[in-house]
């Protein structure tokens, strides 16, 4: 603790070191007797988070929260509580760690996960200090991953190269991305890591050697024209090598610039006076300048980028900036910090700016029909392959990396892209999914008589926010014909039910506030959804119909004869419903998952989930594989699976037996293990849909030490 309060104090002199104290000592008791699975005490780990909040140099309430960050979720200790001790900002930062899952596994979890994130990233976009705290937390769960489970490992290292360390790079904290990239590679392909290193440590004195030379020339040179900069080398590390290699294809001895020298100045001006100066030493390579100085990167980075012949006659990357570029360039976001200093004049306005795209997000996902539609917008939207282009008056605009003419008429305005007809790329005219290249001149052809974009486009453009308009478009366009086809798929569902007056009135108060709460204004707005497929009438109906109303009238369907049927005759192959089906025990499919059919030679089809292992296993067997849907007008109950991974603790079992009763389900199967730290609980029972089992999921996960609450196959009674 010593060391963190010295390392706080070299950047905020003023910092509360009393509240920053006390913060350690109540997580040090709240954690007492907890262990992390290396054995070390579990106080270990929120200190290293706040290590890295300090390394970063964020203010007081980040660094008591990343202490504090576990609290809520691994204690008794209430929030009532945290408020007295430490204020509301603290709390809403611990809440914005623990309680809003960055959980980004879309083969996994189902659409529902889509609320999650949404109140994620309006957490984030209301205080940009969530993001650093969870980013500091993965990065120690990262730098500790050797210690979990092995079933959890990669999927915890796909997560972080696939989500945390592009959002790491879309704000600018390549510090960060760089060691989680690096460790994400280790734990997934670590023979390749490993030979990587040997090979490159075998060629990296000789190349640092070259840049040595080089470094004389020019720091002499340097000095005789009277600028001040300190000069650097840095080795590409060991993630970009492996991602350069396998897109050119090459070997890592045939890249040249795993050594690149970086030029720090003090003053924009010296920027560009060192790169003159470059220029005269060393020949440039063409078309190997950039000037991120003049057109920033959208995640704020700036520096000079120049590819020159070096003193040894090889190709040598040189990069020039000026230390607050330097700054922003390591620690992005964070090193613009408005909480860590007085807020400047303006400052508000470029903050908002830099964190724009999270607000665009949230602007976004109100549209998506699925988990893998937001996934995928979301992944474009973090990562920074970008091309820059020209308005015919010459205005520069940035768009992602195969972009369209279409992302670029609504980039201009709505109005613009919805009344497209066409596109001149260079005075030529070009079709609408062409890609855009940087330093194309793109002039959009437009009618007032057009009939507006087409279904098609969607699959034409890249950007989410084209996307979206076009989807709003043709959202209005098809307005009644989703009315009608909404409305009639909820009166079917509410006809299940007969309700007493009460019953009503409260389903009414139900309804009203599931309108509130998804941004619905009326009744018409809701069969709209549900006609575009944004809602299915059955999850709203649970939504609405409390449990134990929708269980009783269950219960008389089910003991009348000819009403409850097999969960095999829910399915429908290709159209075709009574077909002979048996459902995958491996992936237990359930109603609301998207499904498909596998024919197997001598077993007749096999009902699995989209995204069951065993079935991409398959893949190459397309011929086998059938169109598969659930029929919803059948009423059946459904095994399936579920694994909680927790602590170890006496009554365990009996607390998650409780939860499981208290569902009104019955565990009809159960397997336990326990190493004596660690327990593993994998029971079966019967539901009716994919929102009991969402129910359950969610309440086991409020269970006492339990750390992993997900789905598994169904296991014998034996």
């Amino acid at each position: 603790m010593d060391i963190l309060i010295e390392k706080v104090k070299s950047y905020n002199p003023s910092a509360d070191w009393e509240l920053i104290n006390k913060a350690y000592q109540f997580a040090l008791k709240a954690h007492e007797g907890q262990s992390r699975l290396s054995g070390e005490p579990f106080i270990v780990h929120p200190l290293a988070v706040a290590h890295i909040c300090a390394d970063l140099k964020m203010d007081d309430a980040t660094i008591c929260a990343a202490l504090l960050h576990d609290v809520l979720e691994d204690s008794s200790v209430a929030r009532e509580e945290l408020v007295s001790l430490f204020g509301e900002e603290v709390v809403q930062l611990v809440e914005g760690i623990t309680k809003l899952k960055l959980d980004f596994n879309p083969a996994s979890r189902e659409e529902v996960q889509i609320e999650n994130y949404r109140r994620f990233f309006i957490a984030v976009a209301r205080d940009i200090r969530v993001v650093i705290l969870k980013l500091a937390d993965r990065l120690h769960n990262m730098r500790t991953l050797k210690y979990q489970y092995r079933d959890k490992k990669e999927e915890i290292a796909r997560e972080t190269l696939e989500i945390y360390a592009p959002l790491a790079h879309r704000l600018g904290m390549a510090a960060i991305q760089v060691e989680l990239e690096n460790l994400s590679l280790f734990f997934l392909e670590p023979e390749t890591y490993l030979n990587l290193q040997r090979k490159v440590e075998r060629i990296k004195k000789e190349r640092e050697q070259q840049i040595k030379v080089a470094e004389e020339i020019l720091r002499e040179r340097l000095r005789a024209a009277g600028i001040s900069a300190e000069i650097q080398s840095r080795f590409k590390h060991i993630y970009s090598i492996y991602r350069k290699i396998s897109r050119q294809n090459v070997r890592v001895e045939e890249l040249h610039d795993l050594v690149a020298m970086r030029v720090i100045t003090n003053a924009v001006s010296e920027c560009y006076a060192v790169l003159g100066i470059v220029h005269e030493l060393w020949s440039p390579v063409e078309g190997r300048f950039k000037d991120y100085i003049a057109v920033p990167k959208s995640n704020m980075y700036q520096s000079l980028h120049t590819t020159v012949i070096g003193p040894a006659g090889k190709p040598m990357e040189i990069q020039i900036r000026t230390w607050d570029m330097h700054r922003t360039a390591e620690y992005g976001i964070a090193a613009h910090w408005k909480y860590k200093e007085g807020k400047k004049l303006g400052e508000k306005d470029v903050f908002d700016e830099r964190i724009n795209w999270l607000r665009q997000i949230l602007e976004w996902q109100q549209d998506l029909k699925s988990t893998r539609e937001f996934m995928d917008d979301l992944k474009i939207s973090l990562f920074d392959d970008e091309v820059y282009v020209f308005t015919p008056k010459g205005d520069l605009k940035k768009l992602p990396r195969g972009s369209t003419p279409i992302d670029f008429a609504y980039l201009i305005h709505t109005e613009v892209g919805n009344s497209c007809i066409g596109a001149k790329v260079n005075n030529k005219i070009v079709p609408l999914d062409y890609q855009l290249r940087s330093g194309d001149i793109v002039e959009i052809l437009t009618s007032r008589s057009s009939s507006g974009p087409s279904p098609d486009w969607l699959s034409m453009c890249k950007t989410p926010g084209a996307r979206n308009r076009i989807r709003a478009f043709l959202r209005k366009k098809n307005r009644e014909i989703n009315l009608e086809k909404g409305k009639k798929a909820f009166d079917k569902e509410m006809s299940k039910y007969t309700l007493s007056p009460a019953q009503e009135s409260l389903v009414s108060a139900n309804l009203k506030k599931f309108l509130e709460d998804n941004s619905l204004k009326t009744l018409e707005d809701l069969y709209i959804a549900i006609g575009e497929g944004r809602y299915s009438a059955r999850r709203v109906i649970n939504r609405i119909i409390p449990y134990s109303i929708r269980k009783h009238f269950l219960d008389r369907r089910k003991s009348s004869p000819g009403i409850f049927r097999r969960g095999e005759e829910a399915v429908i192959i290709q159209g075709a419903s009574g077909l002979e089906v048996k459902l995958a025990r491996c992936c237990a499919p359930l109603p609301g998952d998207p499904i498909c059919g596998f024919v197997t030679r001598g077993k007749g089809i096999t009902v699995h989930r989209g995204n069951c292992p065993n079935l991409r296993r398959n893949s190459f067997s397309k011929d086998r594989v059938l169109e598969a849907e659930w029929d919803r007008s059948v009423e059946a109950l459904f095994p399936v699976g579920v694994v909680v991974e927790a602590v170890d603790r006496p009554k365990l079992l009996a607390d998650v037996s409780g939860v499981v009763s208290n569902c009104q389900l019955e565990i009809k199967a159960v397997k336990a293990h326990s190493s004596g730290v660690e327990a593993r609980i994998h029971f079966v029972v019967e539901v009716h849909d994919r929102e009991e089992l969402l129910r359950l999921l969610g309440a086991l996960k409020e269970v006492k030490s339990v750390k992993v609450v997900r789905r598994g196959g169904v296991i014998s009674a034996k």
